[in-house]
């Protein structure tokens, strides 16, 4: 899939200068979610070929992927811009970042709700780049609460002018962008991508090891949950429709790898529904995340709304069977009965007949997982990602004109 890059609004005056383009990545924190492994992804390949300057800075804390960014040579700091006097902390770093000529940015480019708001008080403190900002979907306000959501919403619709291009995560969310007011002329839609080398089916060995980790009896099927615990992503669905599926696969083990504050309730609920013994909490993972995928016989996102599905790509990759409900960028990505199966809805009835369908025909199953891995390696490689990434901040810095 090629990246849509559209012409770019006009860039500020004095934004664009000689010499090497300089970026600045603006994520929300360091820990190594869905946005922030993508952008490091691909800073990696951008910083390897060495034609763009670029920077990191997270605005709320740090993690893993600050070291990270660290040890492939780019600068990665954390500005703690959270709590009263987080403004003025960040309009001060801005001045310095801004009033050195080495790393002035000619873009600046915003990942997630706050770093998009923020990043745009700041503009002239950080020399008035250009900025951009990915949209990785428009739920996030949502579930901020009715009255802060009220307040994010406005903030949003006041400074939003500032930017000169937004970035979609899909076509999808292309669509709800146009339909929730944004400018279609400033929207360019660079898919996700996925590092088809990194993510790839497990051995015998690696899945053997994986079911010892979690206490998966030999031969049983393995059903994987991974994301956040929380209403979106359906988890207590998900428990209620493998709880349906119980007595036909006696020895299935259900995992949900994450965390989130729907945990205790789905732990107690489990115990109500006589299946604790036979569902696993394991927790945030980090790279070991796709070789669980990669282990189960099944792995399940029947979200409510979901911009991209970007741990679905992962286990498609991962040459994983996998079951999503037809929502957001999902839709995209699974075709039901080819790279997957699609259940009509997150009710736990239609969850546990998904779940039913892989678990009843390993044998399909298997074979949609590699027809899955095959889709994704072909049209969602990290790669085109990155290229698109590079095409569009040389285009708004002005270089190769």
């Amino acid at each position: 899939m090629t990246a849509t890059i559209l012409p770019a609004a006009t860039a500020p005056e004095g934004a664009v200068r000689p010499g090497k383009p300089r970026v600045l990545v603006v994520l929300n924190s360091y820990l190594q979610d869905g946005p922030g492994n993508l952008m490091f992804q691909v800073c990696r390949r951008l910083a390897a070929d060495g034609d763009l300057a670029l920077e990191v800075v997270a605005l709320s804390r740090g993690g893993d992927l600050q070291w990270e960014f660290r040890r492939i040579g780019l600068a990665a700091e954390v500005v703690r811009t959270r709590g009263p006097l987080g403004l003025v902390r960040l309009r001060e770093w801005a001045r310095r970042l801004g009033a050195d000529p080495r790393r002035r940015p000619d873009v600046v480019h915003t990942n997630l709700l706050w770093p998009d708001l923020v990043a745009r008080l700041v503009l002239r403190e950080l020399g008035s780049p250009v900025l951009a900002s990915t949209i990785h979907g428009l739920h996030a306000v949502d579930e901020k609460g009715r009255l802060k959501g009220l307040g994010y919403r406005a903030l949003d619709r006041l400074t939003r002018r500032r930017a000169a291009r937004f970035v979609a995560i899909s076509e999808e969310t292309r669509r709800r962008m146009v339909a929730a007011g944004y400018d279609a002329g400033r929207i360019s839609v660079i898919p996700n991508g996925i590092d088809a080398v990194e993510v790839f089916p497990p051995s015998e060995g690696t899945r053997a090891s994986v079911r010892e980790l979690l206490a998966v009896p030999e031969g049983a099927p393995l059903v994987v949950q991974a994301g956040q615990l929380i209403e979106r992503k359906s988890v207590a669905e998900t428990l209620e429709g493998f709880a349906r599926i119980a007595g036909r696969f006696p020895a299935a083990v259900l995992a949900f790898v994450g965390d989130g504050p729907l945990r205790e309730a789905l732990e107690a609920r489990a115990a109500e529904l006589g299946v604790a013994e036979r569902v696993r909490f394991i927790g945030h993972l980090n790279v070991m995340v796709q070789r669980v995928m990669g282990s189960a016989d099944a792995v399940l996102l029947p979200s409510r709304d979901e911009p991209f599905g970007l741990v679905i790509a992962e286990a498609m990759a991962a040459g994983a069977p996998v079951a999503v409900t037809p929502v957001g960028g999902l839709r995209e990505l699974v075709r039901d009965g080819e790279t997957g199966v699609v259940v009509a809805s997150h009710d736990p009835e239609r969850i546990a007949e998904g779940l039913a369908r892989l678990l009843g025909d390993p044998a399909a199953a298997r074979a949609m997982g590699m027809a899955g891995r095959d889709f994704i390696t072909a049209q969602f490689e990290i790669n085109r990602t990155a290229n698109g990434y590079r095409e569009l901040w040389k285009e708004l810095c002005g270089a190769g004109r």
